[in-house]
């Protein structure tokens, strides 16, 4: 049997906030990411890839799950730099 890979951490904090913030904007909307993969036509992987912070999707695409979401973008710009800016503050008081 062959023992399952052990998945990727991203260890960059700006990665890990897309992902952290593409995915609570999806879930207050309420989509799986089954859903909202097919409705963009992106695979759910990528979707999952992209949740994890193992990818950094391009400005459009974040836009077009913002769209999917009836997020505006900005919102969830926002979100992710306070979200660094908390990690960070974390970090420090360490």
């Amino acid at each position: 049997m062959q023992r399952r890979k052990s998945q990727i951490q991203p260890a960059n904090l700006k990665k890990k906030a897309i992902g952290f913030v593409v995915s609570e904007f999806r879930r207050e909307a309420g989509f799986s990411q089954e859903r909202l993969s097919a409705d963009r036509g992106f695979e759910r992987t990528y979707l999952s890839r992209v949740e994890r912070g193992i990818l950094n999707p391009t400005a459009i695409r974040l836009w077009t799950i913002a769209n999917a979401l009836n997020a505006p973008f900005h919102a969830m710009v926002n979100r992710m730099e306070s979200w660094v800016a908390e990690q960070e503050k974390a970090r420090h008081q360490r």
